[in-house]
């Protein structure tokens, strides 16, 4: 079995004087603003949820109508939620209509 210190700072304050004492100061957090990947996300988000209803026959049967400008992972594979949403498509009734960006809340 190995020896177990502790380590007693009172001890250390006596030993000091206190023209060595030094006071640090303290950086203030940061608030971080948001990326502009992350205020992709939310506005992508915000319009989806503003579209969620088809405005012709009132049904939450509401699928985005994108463009092929989306981004491909390593494998060829589209990700998905990178393409442009140009519209909604109702996939009940078939009405489709353009995407227009939330109001800012």
């Amino acid at each position: 079995m190995g020896t177990l210190r502790l380590f007693s700072p009172d001890a250390l304050v006596d030993q000091a004087d206190d023209s060595e004492v030094a006071i640090l100061p303290l950086r203030r957090p940061t608030v971080r603003s948001r990326s502009t990947d992350q205020l992709r996300i939310l506005n992508r988000a915000r319009m989806r949820f503003a579209n969620r209803i088809c405005p012709c026959c009132c049904r939450a049967a509401v699928a985005p109508v994108e463009l092929k400008d989306c981004e491909y992972d390593r494998c060829g594979r589209e990700i998905p939620g990178t393409g442009t949403v140009v519209g909604f498509s109702c996939e009940r009734c078939g009405h489709e209509w353009p995407a227009h960006r939330p109001e800012a809340v």
